[in-house]
Order: structure tokens, then C-alpha cells, then sequence
């Protein structure tokens, strides 16, 4: 059996050359998609489903404070905010231990359910909680339970996906379902009228589901694709030799971290520019995950309309995150044009909350707070690109672990924006989404100069080598020499960064 077939689009992705046989490729292209469609059917909804529940999770505590968690626990002043930001001191300092962990571990899977079950425990004992210590300690290690999560998500992502497939698988699992299923979830929770306060119900259902789902998975998710139950020997084959071309590797348990990876990271300033846009872009997840329900109640609107109201901006994010990464699969390099398309639109939205009067024009505030739904578009994106453009085990995990240390501290410190006293317009907290909007441009236009600049200084030098166009098969063996190696992006010459 040839392998050519099996992974076509990956190289047309990755390699803008190389010697191809049409007849030969399209004999296994069937292979390839019953090997992608296997794969979507068992790992995806894992990825979706952890991601999902960790959100809606997370970001029931916004929706427990319209049902009285804020009266009932007796919160002050900026007791509330400090609730959002002591869940990401938490994730924050947890992401050192993590750093070294997580390299180590084999089976990525089974260790995520772990975590699963562990913080679906802690949100029933939030339903325990009747002062602000309680929530305080219940929030601070829930944050140091999921900090691993994301992570993980991106690194079994890129062991299983080509660079083209990634942006929309990771579009599907950095999902915001969860925002469009707690307005309805807690819309329906509310009705419930039992003997427990409403907002004691929410924390013990969905911790009740969280830690049932990664029970069951357990036994399910496979630690590798060598060992992948779901595919036949021929199919692992094929998946092997797929992500091969990706040149970023495919092993996971890696003992040995290679500091001389992680200064490759910090002395790249590709690398800053991605850390100062996740700062910033959760400067604007923060405001929107923690005190949207607030700014629509603001409107004049009862706890039981704002919930459903709340609903449609993360409609709105989800169905941008989709289209955004579907243009991505057709059209190469795009990503930093679409990152800064969703970005205008999303700072659109911000200028309207700022300066459209709530109390004569209620219903294009509400537009405006849909609008601002686009803000997740560019941080998807965003994650595609660090999954794609860094090759070698202590690297990936490196930048992965970046990713859930600057998010935690770009969560941290924007709830402080929102200030009680300026509730529900919360003015400080909106110039401060509308700050992080230009530095996002910035920082994105910056990386894609870079990336765009170095691909043509390889692709100079390889020509001038005399270099010629690359088959199949030997583009497989590239990629299985990084993996074996533990080459990086830097010091692989046929690399090229996507943008």
C-alpha cells in the first residue's frame, strides 16, 4: 500500500512544492477521510464536550449571581470581581507545575478526565458555600483543576490534525456553546421551585453532569494513535503519515525538557506579540464572560428575560468562530486579515455600549452587546496559529502551557476594570475592551510581516541551494525525522509558517 493518498491536502497546505501523482493520491483518498471522519467521531467530541463543560462551569457564577448568590452570600463592593479574578490566580500559578507535567505525561486523555472529575466535585461544593471565603477557596482551586485543560486541548489537537484541518476543529472545541446553553439552562433551572435557592441548583447540576462525563470518557479517549481502538492498523497508519506533515511532531510523554527549545520561544518576537494578544483579548473575554449578564440587566430587563436575552452573543461568537475557520480550510495565510476583521467588528460593538445612551435607545445597545459576540473569532485563531508554527516537544509545550498562563492573566486582571460603583455601564471597563482592540491589531499585523518575511527568506535560500521539489514520501520522512529528532520550526529548513 502507498501512503500518498493519505494525507493530500495536509501537504498542499504545508508544502507549496513538491512532486505529486494524481493518479496515485486520489487511491487513498478515500482512507484519508474515513480516517478524519473516525477521528471527529471520538476525539473531537471529547475536545468539544471538555471545553464546553469547563465554560459553562466557569461561567455559571455570573448566572448564580442574578438568582441571588451575591444577596445569599452577603458580597460587597468588589467582592464579586474578585471572585472572577481569584479563579485565574489560581489557573495562573498552576500553569508552572503544569509546565513541567504535562511534557511527561502519555496519556493526555485519561489525565483530562481526571481533572474533569475532580473540578465537577468542586462546583457542587459551591452550592455549600453561604460567605465570600467559601467561594473565594472553591474558585481559587477550581482555576489550579482546569488550568491544564486547555493545554492539553491544543496538544492533542495538533497530534491528531494536519495544520488545514486544525483552525475548524479548534473553532468547534473553543466553543461557546456554553454561553448559549446557560441562558437557557438557567432560564429553565429557574422555574424548577424547589427548596434550595436557584442559584444552589445550577452549581449541582452542572457539576453533577461534569463529573459523570469524565467518568465515561475515561475508558473511551486512547492515549496515542498508535494504540487508537477506534481505527484498524491500515487507518493508524495513515493518521501517522498524515500529521507526519506537519513537521511539529506527533509523540506525547516526551521525559526530557530541552531548555534550549524554550529560550528558542523567548528570544522569538513572534512569540511576544501572540502573549501581549492573549493578554489583551481576554481583557475583552473577561468583561463580556463575567459582567454581560449585568450590562443587559442594565437595561431595564428581569432576571428571567436577561438570561434568555444573554443568550444570542454567544450564538453570534460560536457561528463567527465557524465561518472564520471554514475560510481558513479554503484559503491559505488568511488568518491574520479574518483575526483582524472580527476584531473591528467586535471593537464596533464596544463604541456603540460606549456611546449609545441605554435608556433611549435599548434595543441597539442590546444589538451592540450581540455584536461584540465576535470578540472569540481572533483568540480561535489565534490558538490555530501557536498549534500550527512551532515544532519540537519542549516548544509545543511551552507555548502551549503560554497560552493557559497569559490567558489566566489576561482574565486576572480585566475584571478590575469593571468597577462596582460604575455598574451596569461599567464605562472604565468598556474603555478598557476598546484599548485591547488596537493593541490586538497591532500585535497580529506585526506577526503576519514576520511570518510572511521569514517564509520568503527560507524559500530564497532553499532555491539557492539548489533545492527541488519534494515528494510525498519524502515529505512523510521529514516529518518523522522531526518527530524523532525532536527538531524545532527553527531548525527544520523546510518549516513554513502559516499566517
Amino acid at each position: 500500500m502507498t501512503e500518498k493518498g493519505t494525507h493530500t491536502e495536509s501537504v498542499l497546505e504545508n508544502n507549496p512544492s513538491y512532486d505529486s501523482s494524481p493518479q496515485a493520491l486520489a487511491e487513498e483518498l478515500r482512507l484519508n477521510k474515513r480516517v478524519v471522519t473516525k477521528i471527529d467521531l471520538v476525539v473531537l467530541p471529547f475536545l468539544v464536550c471538555t471545553v464546553f463543560l469547563q465554560l459553562l462551569d466557569k461561567n455559571s457564577l455570573s448566572y448564580a449571581a442574578i438568582y441571588g448568590l451575591k444577596t445569599d452570600n452577603n458580597l460587597k463592593g468588589q467582592e464579586y470581581s474578585w471572585l472572577a479574578t481569584i479563579f485565574y490566580l489560581g489557573y495562573l500559578f498552576a500553569e508552572i507545575p503544569v509546565f513541567f507535567l504535562l511534557p511527561k505525561i502519555r496519556n493526555l486523555g485519561r489525565f483530562m478526565c481526571i481533572l474533569i472529575m475532580v473540578w465537577g466535585a468542586l462546583l457542587m461544593c459551591m452550592s455549600a458555600c453561604h460567605n465570600f471565603a467559601g467561594l473565594a477557596t472553591i474558585r481559587l482551586f477550581l482555576g489550579i483543576f482546569e488550568a491544564a485543560i486547555q493545554p492539553a486541548c491544543i496538544m492533542i489537537s495538533t497530534t491528531w490534525y494536519t495544520k488545514k484541518e486544525q483552525p475548524i476543529r479548534m473553532a468547534l472545541w473553543s466553543n461557546t456553546f456554553a454561553g448559549v446553553f446557560n441562558g437557557i439552562f438557567g432560564y429553565g433551572i429557574g422555574h424548577w421551585g424547589g427548596p434550595l435557592a436557584i442559584w444552589k441548583y445550577i452549581f449541582l447540576v452542572y457539576g453533577a453532569v461534569t463529573v459523570t462525563f469524565g467518568a465515561c470518557y475515561y475508558f473511551v479517549i486512547p492515549n496515542k494513535i498508535e494504540s487508537a481502538w477506534f481505527l484498524s492498523k491500515e487507518e493508524r497508519q495513515c493518521a501517522i503519515a498524515r500529521t507526519a506533515t506537519n513537521h511539529t511532531g506527533i509523540h506525547l510523554g516526551r521525559k526530557q525538557i530541552k531548555w534550549s527549545q524554550i529560550l528558542e520561544s523567548i528570544y522569538d518576537p513572534k512569540y511576544w506579540l501572540l502573549v501581549v494578544f492573549i493578554i489583551v483579548q481576554n481583557f475583552i473575554n473577561a468583561g463580556i464572560t463575567n459582567f454581560n449578564t449585568f450590562i443587559i440587566k442594565g437595561f431595564g430587563y428581569s432576571n428571567y428575560k436577561t438570561m434568555l436575552l444573554a443568550t444570542p452573543q454567544a450564538a453570534v461568537a460560536m457561528g463567527a468562530c465557524v465561518i472564520v475557520a471554514a475560510i481558513c480550510y479554503f484559503i491559505k495565510n488568511i488568518r491574520y486579515i479574518l483575526i483582524c476583521m472580527t476584531t473591528g467588528v467586535t471593537m464596533a460593538g464596544i463604541i456603540m455600549l460606549w456611546k449609545i445612551s441605554p435608556e433611549k435607545h435599548r434595543n441597539t445597545c442590546l444589538a451592540a452587546v450581540y455584536i461584540c459576540g465576535f470578540y472569540n473569532a481572533p483568540y480561535v485563531l489565534t490558538l490555530s496559529l501557536i498549534a500550527s508554527n512551532n515544532s519540537g516537544g519542549s516548544k509545543k509545550s511551552f507555548n502551549s502551557i503560554s497560552v493557559g498562563l497569559f490567558y489566566a492573566l489576561g482574565n486576572l486582571i480585566g475584571p478590575q476594570f469593571f468597577i462596582d460603583s460604575e455598574s451596569p455601564t461599567y464605562h472604565t471597563g468598556i474603555k478598557a475592551m476598546l484599548a485591547a482592540c488596537v493593541i490586538m491589531f497591532f500585535c497580529i499585523i506585526s506577526y503576519a510581516i514576520l511570518c510572511f518575511t521569514e517564509n520568503k527568506r527560507r524559500d530564497s535560500r532553499y532555491a539557492a541551494e539548489g533545492g527541488v521539489p519534494l515528494t510525498v514520501e519524502e515529505l512523510i520522512q521529514i516529518g518523522e525525522e522531526v518527530d524523532q529528532s525532536d527538531m524545532t520550526d527553527v531548525e527544520n529548513r523546510h518549516f513554513r509558517y502559516s499566517f
